[in-house]
């Protein structure tokens, strides 16, 4: 590693700032799977990072120390977590399998593809967080594995409810509320509404009981939402996504997955697998609020 001006911590292929790269699939798997998985997906995302080289493998001495410096473990818990995921998201190995590396132990971290088949899922799309944002408590960690399951800022995102978030990512609710604040994740709120007899664009409204009277209150959708990371390069992630998805087993359930919210109306009619209640983006100069985000059922 080395530093840049201002002390900017930037690494060997090109010097660039120091980023880690995360991938939405596995981080949403890990976080289903439950607690250590998580631990370990951050590490193994961690150990990728300090891997300037792209060779896969760490002298473990060296691994230990880089972790410490960047990322804020001390050296006990480096070692702990590295010996407790051994053979799952990496490989330690001896002494006297270490040719090359002075005889010393080395950290040999599995590949993208191998740890996508292990947690069963596509990688998805990568992005990238800056260290500095990524380094710190355990719970701001798991956040940033939560947050990469959104895309970043200023990419197209549909809406997605609460329910589903937690039914993609095993997070709750009221978890997905401190994460957000955790992470800085950015939520924009999402109406329906629909055409009436005349064409004209109306609020889909629905009626809403309190203790001692009732109201009418526009329809929300599901909120839509952007993380603070950033793009990163595909590499050989469009690869390996295009790989599992043609052998994975379950590509017949992946398949009939009903698509809800389309951007135009090209995609909608193109679309063999449509959801009964669908809703199309309404352009902006035609919103009956400007600047809300609004869909018309179709």
């Amino acid at each position: 590693m080395i530093k840049g001006p201002g002390g900017q911590v930037k690494n060997g292929a090109g010097n660039r700032p120091f980023f880690v790269r995360l991938y939405p699939g596995l981080s949403a798997a890990a976080l289903n799977a439950g607690r250590d998985n998580k631990k370990d997906l951050a590490l193994w995302y961690e150990l990728r990072a300090i891997n300037t080289n792209g060779s896969s493998k760490l002298v473990l001495e060296e691994a230990v120390a880089a972790l410490v410096k960047h990322f804020g473990y001390t050296e006990s818990t480096a070692y702990r977590l590295l010996r407790a995921g051994d053979g799952k998201f990496w490989e330690i190995k001896g002494s006297s399998l270490s040719s090359g590396f002075g005889g010393r132990s080395v950290v040999k971290i599995k590949g993208l593809r191998e740890l996508a088949e292990y947690l069963d899922t596509l990688p998805g799309r990568p992005v990238e967080v800056r260290v500095s944002d990524f380094k710190g408590s355990r719970a701001k960690k798991t956040a940033w594995l939560y947050a990469s399951f959104f895309k970043p800022d200023g990419s197209r995102a549909k809406p997605i409810s609460r329910d589903s978030i937690s039914a993609a990512t095993g997070v709750k609710r009221r978890q997905q509320q401190r994460y957000d604040k955790l992470a800085g994740i950015k939520r924009v709120a999402n109406f329906a509404c629909y055409q009436d007899s005349q064409g004209k664009l109306t609020p889909m409204r629905h009626l809403v009981y309190g203790k001692s009277r009732q109201w009418l209150k526009d329809r929300r959708l599901g909120n839509t939402y952007h993380s603070r990371a950033l793009p990163a390069p595909r590499g050989m992630t469009k690869r390996v996504n295009a790989e599992l998805r043609h052998r994975s087993l379950n590509r017949d359930q992946m398949s009939c997955v009903l698509k809800r919210f389309f951007r135009s109306a090209r995609s909608l009619v193109r679309s063999p697998k449509r959801h009964e209640e669908a809703f199309l983006l309404v352009n902006e100069r035609d919103r009956i609020i400007s600047g809300r985000m609004e869909w018309c059922i179709a």
